[in-house]
């Protein structure tokens, strides 16, 4: 009796700790937005959201008080994401097919975590690597939001409404990363100051991506996923 009694403990446990862990997606949302903003609060010069990159809070030389705070927004919320990506695994529906986009989504979303933490820690003074680690944020976050909601969409407790927000953080990443790709702003992410208003679509982008994050984050633990 005491061995089943411990074997159910540790399963409860178990589960105890999963629905604790599905609110990491709306806690990456939080700690990163909550950084951002008190790396821009501090920002010495007039900052706009249309012109100004967001890469721009964590450049030392242009938010000499405030870089730490975004830099640790980007670390800090990479490995938070990296725990709550790893829990796609539950939206197995045992279908070959959505396993393998599911598979490819968690690959795809732990490698973006992994690039938004580089984002940290190459800040902007160190422009090629730091450009190199956004594209990989960019670029994987996109293809996981499209594989991960094709992987779930027939799951009968996934909601819909957090399809739709995956749509248009997809919309608007994509127009982003179409941008970027034509030659006349293929360097547009290293350049200080562009003349049109493409840093706009980058915080668009971002903060979409991650309030799809933290909607999705939100069906886990009310569905009990």
């Amino acid at each position: 009796m005491e061995t089943i009694y411990s074997i159910n403990s540790i399963g409860t446990g178990m589960k105890s700790l999963n629905y604790r862990m599905d609110l990491f997606g709306i806690l990456a949302l939080v700690v990163f937005s909550v950084l951002t903003f008190i790396s821009l609060s501090l920002y010495p010069e007039s900052y706009s959201i249309a012109f100004n990159w967001l890469s721009n809070l964590g450049n030392v030389i242009l938010n000499p008080q405030g870089a730490i705070y975004f830099n640790m927004a980007c670390i800090v919320t990479g490995i938070i994401l990296i725990q709550f990506i790893i829990q796609f695994y539950r939206w197995d529906t045992g279908n070959l097919f959505e396993r393998i986009l599911l598979a490819l989504a968690i690959v795809l979303g732990i490698f973006a975590s992994v690039s938004l933490i580089f984002v940290g820690v190459f800040p902007e003074t160190d422009i090629n690597l730091h450009v190199l680690a956004a594209k990989g944020v960019f670029e994987a976050l996109f293809l996981s939001i499209i594989l991960m909601t094709a992987a779930i969409f027939n799951h009968p407790k996934f909601m819909i409404g957090v399809a739709l927000i995956g749509v248009m953080a997809v919309i608007i990443d994509l127009f982003f990363l179409t941008l970027l790709s034509l030659p006349k702003y293929h360097d547009a992410l290293a350049t200080p100051y562009p003349t049109l208003p493409i840093p706009g679509l980058e915080w668009f982008a971002v903060f979409l991506s991650f309030i799809w994050l933290a909607a999705l984050s939100y069906n886990m633990y009310k569905m009990k996923i």
